[in-house]
């Protein structure tokens, strides 16, 4: 009985694990003194689905709340994917973009602020087509199955 509920209590902490994998990401570069980054959701975008981007401008002393005007572009293999005029005064660019094709885009910054022009790493995004992923679908039905097969077995011992 002691061993049905551990077995129980490692199942209850995968299932609640799984929104985990489902979280955005974020990656950060670095243009001289200026802190530079670009957080996405979901993670990984998906083709024809609209992603969010977040791009934070900081230094040492946090997020940057100056304006700061800037000029973003969006490239897979040369073709301009988008290209965006941008204005910033609380150090967060909101952006959202729905892609067209999969493969992997370059975001590109140029911003000015203190009369300085800043050129960061291009960030790299990899784009995926949506796919109907039956593997997670059986993976659930099957874990559903073990969790029942086990709770019956845990009932019928307490009768």
């Amino acid at each position: 009985m002691i061993k049905m509920k551990k077995v129980l209590v490692l199942m209850s902490i995968f299932a609640l694990l799984i929104p985990i994998s489902y979280s955005n990401g974020g990656c950060i570069k670095v243009a001289d003194d200026i802190l530079v980054q670009l957080s996405s959701s979901p993670l990984v975008p998906i083709v024809n689905k609209e992603a969010s981007f977040l791009i934070s401008f900081g230094n040492k002393e946090g997020l940057i709340n100056e304006e700061i005007n800037g000029k973003l572009k969006i490239i897979k293999n040369d073709d301009l994917a988008l290209e965006k005029d941008f204005k910033v005064k609380d150090g967060i660019y909101d952006l959202k973009h729905t892609f067209k094709n999969s493969g992997l885009y370059e975001i590109f910054l140029e911003f000015d602020y203190k009369n300085k022009t800043y050129i960061p790493e291009d960030f790299l995004i990899e784009v995926k087509e949506e796919k109907s992923d039956f593997s997670n679908s059986i993976l659930f039905l099957i874990v559903g199955i073990i969790i029942g097969i086990i709770l019956m077995k845990f009932i019928k011992k307490q009768k």
